[in-house]
């Protein structure tokens, strides 16, 4: 039978023992499973992790890990599943160490979903896991944010300009490309105006604030609004097919450049770079 490689979930022990021996190397997609409107499925994010990942392991000659599917969102609209930021994070480290263990030593985290509350417990938890932890002596994590790579003019780099993030025409456009009978634009719904302008305004408007005690000094307690029904924070009526498959290449081929690059330059020894530490906020 024909080696399923790169999909490591589709081969066999000897399969994964045989890469090991030519190679150290392995992405972890990443995504989600949450609200996309009426014409997107839950899965949105994590099968263009999937599809992505897939495709630059077999440029890359790479081994892709299985997607991970669960994280943490913020939405709460039904289907949604969250998983705290603290959980995803462990989760992460705890594949880390296990891969690690077999002998893998660079480990690219393919993050296709963003989230400020998702993004930044991976990055506290993968400093904390590489400062504490004998067992990555020698690994190397990168942390590849999709939205990260591509030509300016493309892709994300131009969604986020025109503040696309979410369900608009960036991501309809790739599961078009890649899950075309996933996309229902039959059934495409948007929230009525304010909401639809006030969620493109910034991606954490579909969130609001409240406190027992309206003081500077009191956490908030955070939750999504209540009149957000659909949750698309862009447009996807802009997309299509073509620029699917046009965003998807791009990206692919400026994710395999950045792991080409990292894989001729990775020894395995740590060395010291250039620290600055973030300013003191003590007001």
């Amino acid at each position: 039978m024909k080696n399923p490689f790169p999909v490591m979930a589709n081969m066999t022990v000897r399969h994964v023992r045989e890469y090991l021996a030519r190679k150290r190397s392995i992405i972890i997609p990443m995504g989600v499973t949450e609200q996309h409107g009426n014409h997107l499925p839950l899965c949105t994010d994590a099968v263009i992790a999937t599809e992505v990942g897939r495709m630059v392991g077999e440029r890359a000659d790479v081994l892709v890990a299985p997607t991970v599917t669960t994280t943490f969102s913020g939405g709460g609209l039904p289907g949604t599943i969250n998983i705290s930021p603290a959980v995803m994070s462990l989760v992460v480290s705890d594949m880390i160490v296990s891969l690690a263990s077999q002998g893998f030593r660079n480990v690219y985290i393919l993050l296709c979903h963003g989230g400020s509350e998702n993004l930044q417990a991976l990055n506290d938890a993968l400093k904390l896991l590489l400062r504490t932890n004998p067992a990555c002596e020698h690994v190397m994590v990168a942390l590849l944010p999709i939205w990260k790579f591509g030509s300016p003019d493309t892709g994300w780099r131009k969604a986020l300009r025109e503040r696309d993030w979410h369900a608009g025409w960036l991501e309809t456009s790739m599961v078009m490309a890649v899950a075309p009978h996933l996309v229902r634009m039959e059934e495409l719904a948007l929230d009525p105006q304010p909401l639809l302008d006030l969620q493109i305004e910034h991606p954490d408007n579909y969130q609001h604030a409240e406190k027992i005690v309206d003081d500077e000094l009191v956490i908030p307690r955070m939750s999504q609004r209540p009149d957000i029904t659909v949750g698309v924070m862009g447009h996807p009526e802009k997309a299509s097919p073509a620029l699917g498959r046009e965003i998807v290449e791009d990206a692919v081929s400026s994710v395999v450049a950045k792991l080409g690059e990292l894989e001729r330059r990775a020894d395995g020894v740590y060395k010291e770079v250039s620290f600055t530490p973030p300013p003191i906020l003590l007001v």
